[in-house]
C-alpha cells in the first residue's frame, strides 16, 4: 500500500511544483558566500584510469576519469566554492563545488552531494545545511547541484514527467568530479532537503553501486524502482512538518505520503534489519530509532518532537516551514554517519 501511494505521489509532482511557489524549501535569507567565477566543464569521456589505493574498502569497480595526480582544475580554489557546469542529457547543468583548504591531489577524498529542496537552489542549500564548515575541517568534497525547471525541482522518481533525467545527471555529475579530482569511490554520499531527500532516497536505490551511503532529511521515501544492494540510511524528520508530514498523510494537502516511519521501516526490511526499533534519547526533543541486527546495512531515523520542514541545526531562517531544533546538528550528524560508513562490495 506504501508503495501504491507512491506512485500517486510522483504521478502529481508537478501539482506540488505550484503549490512550492510560496518557496517552503527555500531559504529567505542565505549566508555570505565565498564563490569564485563560473568555471564551464564539458561532459567528461570515459577512460580505464586504474583505481586509487586508499585505506577505506575499495569500490566495486574502478570510476571512470579518475583525478588522482593531476593538479586542481583552472579558477578552482581550495577553501572556496566554485560554480561549475557539466553536460547532461544535453543540457547544460550547474553545480557548486567546494573544496577544503587542505584538498590532496594525490590522496582520494570523499564527496558529498547535497541536493536542494523544491523551489530552492544550489546557493541557498550550501548555505542552509551547514556543509560547508564540516567539508572544511573534515576534508571531503562537497557538492551541491542545481534542478531544473522554473521551480527548480529533481526528479524523485523515474515516473515524474518533467522529461528530465536527474538519475543520469547524477551519473554525470560525479563523473565529471572524479575526473577533475581525487576522488575516493568508495567514500560518495548523498543528502538534500524535502524534494532533495527525496532525489537522495531515490539514488540510494538506483546507485547503490556509487552512492555509500544517503541522508534525507525532511523526506525520506523508498522508491518503487528496483533498488541495488542495501546502502546505509540516516533519515531526519520533525513530527509537526506541515509540508512533508511526520505520519501517514497529505504533502501540500494533496499528495498522499505514507509518513517517515514507514519508509525507514521499508528501508529496514529492504536492508535486512530486525522489524522493530531501538530508541534512543538524543535530547529533551529528540530520539534516535534505530533497526538493529541489519544483515544488509544500517537504518537509522532522527525524531525530532514538534519540529518543523526544517533542517536540523540550521542558522539560516526558511519561510514558515516550523521550527528548527538546535539541540542537534544534522550537518555534524550525517558526516558522522556518512565517515563510518564507506561503500561495501
Amino acid at each position: 500500500m506504501r508503495r501504491v501511494l507512491f506512485v500517486l505521489l510522483t504521478a502529481t509532482t508537478v501539482v506540488a511544483a505550484a503549490c512550492s511557489s510560496r518557496g517552503e524549501d527555500a531559504p529567505t535569507s542565505v549566508a555570505a558566500s565565498s564563490t569564485i567565477a563560473e568555471t564551464k566543464a564539458p561532459s567528461p569521456a570515459a577512460t580505464n584510469a586504474p583505481a586509487p589505493s586508499s585505506t577505506a574498502p575499495p569500490a566495486q569497480a574502478t570510476k571512470p576519469g579518475n583525478g588522482c595526480g593531476q593538479t586542481v582544475p583552472t579558477g578552482v580554489v581550495l577553501g572556496r566554492t566554485t560554480v561549475r557546469t557539466v553536460t547532461s542529457g544535453a543540457i547544460e547543468r550547474s553545480y557548486r563545488l567546494h573544496l577544503p583548504p587542505n584538498l590532496s591531489m594525490t590522496k582520494p577524498t570523499a564527496v558529498v552531494l547535497n541536493f536542494h529542496g523544491l523551489g530552492s537552489n544550489a546557493l541557498q542549500q550550501e548555505s542552509y545545511s551547514g556543509l560547508v564548515p564540516v567539508s572544511d575541517r573534515e576534508g571531503f568534497i562537497l557538492v551541491t547541484p542545481d534542478g531544473t525547471g522554473t521551480t527548480r525541482a529533481w526528479a524523485a522518481l523515474a515516473s515524474i514527467p518533467t522529461g528530465v533525467d536527474d538519475v543520469l545527471f547524477t551519473k554525470d555529475l560525479l563523473d565529471r568530479v572524479q575526473t577533475d579530482l581525487c576522488v575516493d569511490t568508495a567514500r560518495v554520499y548523498s543528502t538534500g532537503m524535502s524534494n532533495g531527500a527525496f532525489m537522495s532516497s531515490r539514488l540510494a536505490c538506483v546507485l547503490s553501486d556509487r552512492i555509500a551511503a544517503a541522508a534525507p532529511v525532511a523526506g525520506l521515501s523508498f522508491p518503487l524502482e528496483p533498488c541495488g544492494k542495501p546502502v546505509p540510511i540516516l533519515a531526519f524528520h520533525g513530527t509537526v512538518d506541515r509540508t512533508v508530514p511526520f505520519e501517514a498523510g497529505l504533502i501540500f494537502g494533496v499528495l498522499p505520503y505514507a509518513g517517515a516511519r514507514n519508509y525507514a521501516s521499508d528501508w529496514a526490511t529492504f536492508n535486512r534489519c530486525a522489524a522493530t526499533p531501538e530508541v534512543i534519547t538524543v535530547s529533551e526533543s529528540v530520539t534516535r530509532e534505530t533497526y538493529p541486527k541489519c544483515s544488509g546495512a544500517d537504518v537509522s531515523l532522527f525524531v525530532i518532537k514538534g519540529g518543523g520542514h526544517t533542517w536540523p541545526g540550521a542558522s539560516v531562517e526558511i519561510g514558515r516551514p516550523g521550527e528548527t531544533t538546535k539541540e542537534i546538528s544534522a550537518a555534524e550528524e550525517i558526516w558522522k554517519f556518512f565517515a563510518a560508513h564507506p561503500l561495501s562490495r
